[in-house]
């Protein structure tokens, strides 16, 4: 690594990043207490009925499937921070709106449904377009550290203060979590309409661009030309094109053990819910100090290495899980594969807006995070069918360890086989 990439992780990151990190935050928070909020409210609406809670679950993440390659389109047409306002903008009242429906009595399953929906769809924007306003904050070499601290800031906003603050503020009624969603929007309004507003002017900062200005629209015919340029924009770049790859098998792995690993921590190691609580909470502690580390091994690795050393450390430990299904160990490797996950994550973030061209970047984004949440959809639905046919021949117990299995065997077969491409793609590619 160049003194001058050395010099930048180290460089201050200025208080047009913080202010946007601050946003970000409240976002989060936001999501955090949402996260238990709609859930909640789903199963007082129909508490006999699973297949309708889950249904507003799934309305939620649809977007991520259907909208995110148009939502690309638009983040790279529009001034991102404006659209950024925008969403948060429709999201403070569209949480407004639910309240009132709430506190007046009308809400139903359907309706919510239509609200998760609506939700996702503004979520896939926001989270689209700030993806993608990172590197326009921070110079290049600092891009592990900014990235690590907004995944970092957005673990102890949903994990730690979110969530836990969801359930206690459902206490005072059910519309009271989305009133306090409101507050948390503003706040993120606010923080982004400073950013905005000290966008610095052109040629004063080279590496930090001003938010860019509209692009020429083309209208809706256009919408299709140009989601086929971001993913051929994808595809047709090598490092972006394996990652992609990469991403297809790692993920439907990955996806089959986070759908079954509830009931591997009731019926493998035996714990209850609190147990279960507990070992979430050792993976995000893992998450936050993975994402505050990331850019010190980025420093001190090989250059190229560093993903290959977050998926090779993650597939040891995820091995270790599935042989030694004793809570003491699993929490151990939660906490440090929480850590590694997000490492990877952060570090592939970094590399991908470094290499890509500023007006492809929301639809290269979008391309790349349909391909992630497509392949955890579907992982997600073979992980209980997986389970479900080994059951009877190994037992319920044994059985729910294989998915740990096949994201260990995926994880280093990746690195067996494509680990030395990866690295030297990376040391080809990444400026």
């Amino acid at each position: 690594m160049s003194d001058s990439t050395t010099r930048a992780t180290t460089a201050p990151l200025g208080g047009r990043f913080w202010a946007f990190w601050s946003a970000s935050l409240a976002s989060n928070l936001s999501d955090g207490v949402a996260m238990i909020a709609v859930p909640w409210l789903a199963s007082s609406l129909a508490p006999d009925n699973a297949a309708l809670v889950a249904a507003v679950a799934t309305a939620g993440r649809l977007p991520w499937l259907l909208l995110a390659l148009p939502a690309g389109v638009l983040v790279d047409r529009l001034p991102r921070f404006t659209l950024m306002v925008c969403a948060n903008s429709l999201r403070l009242l569209l949480w407004a709106l639910l309240a009132a429906v709430v506190l007046a009595g009308w809400a139903s399953v359907p309706l919510l449904a239509v609200f998760a929906f609506c939700f996702g769809a503004l979520e896939v924007c926001y989270d689209t377009a700030a993806e993608t306003t990172v590197p326009a904050l921070v110079p290049k070499g600092n891009l592990e550290r900014a990235n690590g601290h907004v995944r970092s800031g957005a673990i102890v906003a949903e994990e730690f203060v979110g969530r836990p603050l969801g359930g206690f503020v459902l206490a005072l009624g059910l519309f009271v979590p989305f009133l306090f969603n409101i507050a948390a929007l503003l706040v993120s309004v606010v923080a982004l309409l400073r950013v905005r507003a000290t966008a610095p002017t052109q040629g004063s900062a080279p590496e930090l661009a001003p938010e860019d200005p509209p692009k020429a629209s083309r209208g809706l015919r256009g919408v299709r030309e140009d989601v086929v340029e971001g993913v051929k924009a994808l595809w047709s770049q090598p490092l972006l094109r394996a990652v992609a790859v990469i991403a297809v098998f790692v993920n439907t792995a990955y996806a089959t053990m986070l759908s079954t690993q509830v009931l591997f921590v009731r019926d493998t190691l035996g714990l209850g819910s609190a147990g279960f609580g507990l070992l979430m909470a050792f993976a995000a502690v893992g998450g936050i100090l993975g994402g505050q580390l990331v850019s010190w091994l980025r420093a001190i690795l090989p250059d190229g290495t560093l993903p290959v050393f977050c998926l090779a450390g993650s597939g040891l430990l995820y091995l270790v899980v599935a042989v030694f299904p004793l809570t003491p160990v699993v929490a151990g490797a939660y906490f440090l594969s929480g850590g590694l996950v997000l490492g990877y994550a952060v570090a592939m973030t970094s590399i991908r807006q470094r290499i890509t061209p500023d007006h492809l970047l929301g639809r290269v984004n979008a391309a790349m995070r349909t391909v992630s949440w497509g392949m955890s959809a579907v992982g997600m639905a073979a992980g209980g069918v997986l389970v479900a046919s080994l059951a009877p021949a190994l037992g319920q117990t044994d059985a729910l360890r294989v998915p740990y299995a096949l994201v260990s065997a995926v994880s280093l077969a990746v690195v067996v086989f494509f680990g030395r491409g990866l690295a030297g793609l990376v040391r080809e590619h990444d400026v």
